[in-house]
């Protein structure tokens, strides 16, 4: 049975090396769904905004078939805004539901569209964050991932019946357009890595692929309801 694979957002950062990982002998055809129409060699790339659940629905029936594999990865700031516009504890409204709906209302409208017809032995996994794991300044985006934490692992449970499995990964600290944005300095950037993660280097948008690969995999079939944070050891606290 050919196993077909939908990420959201990945166009590019960590969603396209996803999809290159996904490529890499998990799937046998990667879908692409993402506002950007970015030309990857080799994958379909299919222009959805996951927030609206009608365009979802479009696209869903123009894939062409029933993913073995989801990949809610879509998120980051809305229209791509600065994420540490979101750190005022007393922000603005409408930014922080916007950010709220790309971040975690995205993977429940996908999920809402497909998750029916995902047949046993199908895997969902959800791009969180170590915001969503300890506190932190990105109040609207820390929400957001936290609330995908959550619903990882009610819905793992919901659909572990079914044999499918639903996971999540959380992301450290990643040198993509996120972390550009609100530490247009690498100086700081550098400094900011060398105090916060006890590994002392920052994590690549492979390592998290290669994390989402293995979650998607056969070797992960009895693995469901998890959060795998690939953050060099942030969440364990600062360095001694």
């Amino acid at each position: 049975m050919s196993r077909l694979a939908v990420v959201t957002g990945g166009a590019r950062g960590i969603g396209l090396a996803i999809v290159r990982a996904l490529e890499a002998g998990v799937a046998d055809e990667v879908v692409v769904w993402d506002r950007e129409t970015s030309d990857i060699p080799g994958v379909r790339v299919m222009a959805v905004d996951v927030t609206d659940a009608a365009a979802v629905r479009s696209a869903y029936a123009d894939l062409g078939g029933v993913p073995k594999i989801l990949v809610n990865n879509a998120g980051g700031g809305p229209g791509g805004e600065n994420l540490g516009e979101g750190a005022d504890p007393f922000g603005d409204v409408d930014l922080f539901r916007r950010t709220v709906d790309l971040n975690l209302t995205s993977a429940h409208v996908v999920t809402s569209v497909v998750g029916p017809d995902l047949q046993g032995g199908a895997a969902i996994c959800n791009t969180a964050s170590i915001a969503g794991l300890m506190p932190n300044f990105l109040f609207a985006y820390a929400a957001a991932k936290t609330g995908l934490i959550g619903w990882t692992r009610s819905m793992a449970l919901a659909l572990a019946p079914r044999d499918i499995r639903v996971n999540a990964v959380a992301p450290g600290i990643i040198h993509t357009d996120i972390w550009e944005k609100m530490t247009p300095e690498r100086a700081r950037y550098d400094e900011l890595v060398a105090s916060a993660i006890p590994m002392g280097r920052d994590q690549s948008a492979e390592e998290i692929a290669a994390a989402v690969a293995f979650l998607c995999s056969d070797a992960a079939a009895s693995i469901t309801g998890q959060v795998l944070a690939i953050d060099g050891g942030m969440t364990l606290g600062r360095p001694l």
